[in-house]
């Protein structure tokens, strides 16, 4: 499977929806009802929060990473100049 770069709740809950409606149609249906639309649109719409939030944390966490190690290089040239 090929590798997204996501970066925000509505595009994680716009690819979540497509693959569970891909999903339905693969087993079998032909067309879902109004009411397996409406559990897909909210289910997708909780997993979509719970992933944007953890991708804000991880893109915190780079950040804070790169910036240490910056630091440390910055430091490590003034000693050694």
């Amino acid at each position: 499977m090929k590798q997204l770069i996501l970066k925000g709740k509505k595009e994680v809950k716009n690819l979540l929806v497509d693959s569970l409606h891909q999903t339905i149609q693969e087993l079998g249906v032909s067309k879902s009802s109004k009411k397996a639309d409406k559990l897909v649109e909210k289910s997708a719409n909780k997993l979509a929060a719970q992933v944007a939030k953890q991708l804000k944390k991880q893109s915190k966490q780079v950040a804070k990473m790169k910036k240490k190690t910056a630091r440390k290089k910055e430091e490590k040239e003034l000693v050694t100049a």
